[in-house]
């Protein structure tokens, strides 16, 4: 089950009895889940009605100090081993010391050891009054489906391009950066100046690989695109779309910049686009924006290299070099 938020969440928050004795809360930012995770937390041990989380006791869940809260995080780059989540277990087991129930929190929780997920699963299914687990993840598709199974799933709203700008120039970027920064790099980077650097050099990899794939009827260059796309992180992958997309609009008409992900290449790209019909790109840059997880069910290269060969298929062939 999935749901709503934050709205459901706040509600549920609200009336503890009715919040899911486990929690699988899932978004693109590990530093917004844990932020969502206090807050939630917070509700669930607060002694009163304060959703402004100022009282003594919310203001010691985001400290980390409340007697009924628990986080469990990896250790380093490793699992989160077997023995703390015992450690969970036996906090679990206890009887709450200040509040009426007591909350297990487990960040990026795709990190769960085979062992250690096992040992949670009863718990899980059936936390019991006291209990309440909130999971965390940028990855739930990690989790083992057991652990997925005894879980209620709730997804955090995915901040939008123009709301990712904002947050970059607050923090100082210059407006061609910060817009940059918006379309290639998540919520938590520790070195913002070089993902900008290795973005725009992605950008003008795929850039170049649609002029010589479409342009010039190459397929070997938009192989080397899906491989690009398919082999970096999710926001590579989205690039590889939203450049899709703006060759959409050039195809069909004079788009403002505003209209565009990527003014900075958009005279590359209009001339790249005459090469094909406005659907064909409106068609691959909707298929390249659903590309399925790497693992049994699909495989992110192969999904790229389709998108790319139907575009080259759909392509005109005049005044090839």
């Amino acid at each position: 089950m999935t749901l709503a938020t934050p709205d459901v969440l706040e509600r549920l928050a609200a009336a503890p009895e009715t919040f899911p004795g486990a929690l699988l809360l899932t978004g693109s930012s590990d530093a917004a889940l844990e932020q969502e995770t206090r807050r939630l937390a917070a509700r669930l041990l607060c002694p009163g009605d304060d959703p402004d989380l100022q009282c003594s006791s919310c203001r010691r869940v985001f400290a980390g100090l409340h007697p009924d809260f628990l986080p469990v995080v990896p250790e380093g780059v490793g699992q989160i081993r077997v023995d703390r989540i015992r450690e969970a277990l036996t906090f679990a087991a206890g009887q709450p010391y200040e509040a009426v129930r007591r909350v297990v929190a487990i960040s990026r929780a795709e990190r769960l050891g085979l062992e250690a997920a096992n040992a949670s699963l009863k718990s899980l299914e059936e936390p019991g009054r006291k209990l309440r687990w909130i999971l965390s993840t940028t990855n739930p598709e990690a989790l083992l489906p057991t652990v997925r199974s005894r879980t209620t799933a709730a997804a955090l709203p995915v901040p939008g391009p123009e709301e990712r700008r904002r947050a970059w120039a607050e923090q100082g970027f210059s407006d061609e950066d910060s817009r940059d920064l918006a379309a290639f790099a998540g919520e938590d980077v520790s070195d913002p100046a070089a993902r900008l650097e290795e973005g725009r050099a992605a950008r003008q990899a795929l850039v170049a690989a649609l002029e010589e794939g479409i342009g010039n009827r190459r397929v070997a260059a938009l192989v080397l695109a899906a491989e690009l796309a398919a082999s970096r992180d999710e926001a590579t992958s989205r690039l590889l779309a939203e450049l899709l997309a703006d060759a959409a609009l050039a195809a069909s008409a004079a788009p403002p910049a505003e209209a565009l992900r990527h003014p900075a290449v958009a005279g590359r790209l209009a001339a790249v686009a005459r090469r094909a019909e406005p659907e064909a790109w409106r068609e691959a840059a909707l298929l390249a924006a659903d590309a399925p997880a790497d693992n049994r069910k699909g495989n992110r290269r192969m999904h790229f290299e389709k998108v790319l060969l139907l575009l080259y298929a759909a392509g005109r062939r005049e005044n090839v070099r």
